[in-house]
């Protein structure tokens, strides 16, 4: 009979699920993986239970759990025999095999090893959660490992695994990483924006508490039942910004954010219409990801005010969603265990977007590791939409795009005998602005129809270039 209840692992660490097979997991690897020490000092066993432990952090799947803690009960001598022996299921060993088969692959330099990661994701998603938890226990303990290794880890996973979190919604984990290989890997620029922080830190803090006081009272006024959390951004992702939006430290508006978490998703409008009504939004930085997710399923509302008269000039960001929303923010559908058709089918309108084929698409299109890398960072740019035609291949554009700008853009060669829009499976017209995910079809004639006027529906220079030259 299993039951319910906090089981230590290794006396160091706990995990909330049913216990019994994890116990008889975690007895089995003390047995036979605790002799046996990794390169970067500590035992098997030990390895194997901070990684289930990272793990749980974001699910209580019992089967993905025990198959973290035996994940490496291959590289025993007697493994394959021992892997049938222990208290795991045959698909359960299935998952451990493939995930041996990925150990020491280096993805952001081996295009072979790149190909054989993504092929595996593609083949069992559960592959990619438990990748990522033991990328992070990596980088959690950067210093167990010499000083060459320790770059090596820091560069890929800054460059490949952070953005694969990002995309597939695993933003907690992503943060964390980012944060600690970019503080590895560029100290100067850490240690000067580590200055920055602590020169705003009591101004920052004053701003969040009494904003926060602020709206409590104002939520509470309204009999809105909500929780509040708050953030100051993080090194690496102040630094990016300020590096691709060349602003100054100060300059940044989403510096500062408050959190506000509501039981059900008209709460989320409501509490939008208090804080609108108390403070004062900034024009152009109210975006509403929930009504129009991100293509990783990524859904919040976000809005921008001005702070509180009296305490700073700093803006704050005010995010508000769900609480469910929020677990699938910080660690995607693996919160939910929502394993199959995760990464991901995204349920709301207007797109079902598949985020692995994507992956492959963009690695189909990527000639080396590197190429990957950077087209993977312009897929997780915020700027940029990602727009699919009718046989499901992705493009990717910046914002912001009409139909006609991507017409111009997939198919310039035949925009003259642009007959119809077809947009989510309905006509609409040539300056219908573009969504992340929408699926685009146009149907051409036979018969030239370009006229001058269509530069009027072009938001983007080239598309305006394209349409001039057919006029001529």
């Amino acid at each position: 009979m299993y039951y319910t209840e906090y089981v230590t692992i290794n006396n160091s660490s706990k995990i909330h699920c049913t216990t019994r097979k994890l116990e008889e997991v975690r007895d089995f690897a003390n047995v036979y993986l605790d002799g046996m020490t990794r390169r970067s000092g500590e035992t098997y066993a030990e390895h194997s239970a901070e990684v289930a432990t990272v793990l749980s952090e974001a699910t209580q799947d019992e089967s993905l759990l025990s198959v973290a803690m035996l994940h490496d009960v291959l590289v025993h001598p007697d493994g394959k025999e021992l892997l049938q022996e222990s208290p795991l299921s045959p698909a359960e060993c299935a998952l451990v095999e493939k995930a041996h088969m990925l150990r020491r692959l280096h993805i952001d330099s081996n295009t072979k090893d790149l190909d054989t990661v993504i092929d595996a994701f593609l083949e069992d998603e559960l592959l990619l959660p438990l990748r990522m938890a033991h990328r992070l226990n990596d980088v959690r303990h950067l210093e167990r490992f010499s000083s060459t290794l320790q770059r090596n880890i820091a560069h890929e996973t800054l460059h490949m695994y952070t953005a694969i979190a990002g995309r597939l919604g695993m933003n907690a984990w992503r943060h964390e990483m980012e944060d600690i290989c970019f503080t590895h890997l560029n100290p100067q620029a850490a240690k000067k924006l580590q200055i920055y922080f602590l020169q705003y830190a009591e101004m920052d803090n004053a701003s969040l508490t009494q904003t926060r006081s602020f709206l409590e009272e104002k939520l509470s006024n309204a009999q809105i039942s909500f929780s509040m959390g708050q953030r100051i951004k993080g090194a690496y992702s102040t630094y990016r910004k300020m590096i691709l939006k060349k602003r100054q430290f100060e300059d940044l508006t989403d510096r500062l954010a408050i959190r506000i978490l509501v039981e059900d998703q008209m709460d989320c409008y409501r509490v939008l219409a208090v804080v609108h009504a108390h403070m004062h939004p900034i024009p152009g930085k109210l975006k509403d990801y929930i009504g129009s997710p991100k293509e990783n399923g990524y859904q919040s509302i976000h809005t921008v005010v001005y702070p509180l008269p009296g305490v700073t000039e700093q803006p704050i960001e005010i995010q508000i969603r769900t609480t469910q929303m929020h677990e699938e923010c910080e660690f995607g559908s693996i919160a939910h265990d929502k394993y199959k058709g995760y990464m991901y089918s995204l349920h709301s309108r207007p797109a079902r977007v598949n985020l692995f084929r994507n992956f492959q698409i963009l690695r189909e299109e990527s000639r080396t590791a590197d190429q990957f890398s950077d087209a993977l960072r312009q897929y997780f740019r915020e700027d940029h939409l990602a727009i699919f035609d009718a046989k499901n291949n992705l493009y990717h554009m910046k914002k912001p795009v009409s139909a006609l700008d991507f017409i111009c853009h997939a198919w310039p060669q035949r925009v003259s005998v642009l007959k119809d829009i077809m947009i989510n499976g309905r006509s609409r017209p040539m300056d219908t602005a573009l969504h992340d995910g929408d699926i685009v079809d146009p149907q051409f004639g036979r018969t030239k129809a370009v006229q001058r006027e269509w530069m009027n529906a072009c938001q983007q220079k080239k598309s305006k270039q394209v349409v001039r030259a057919l006029c001529v």
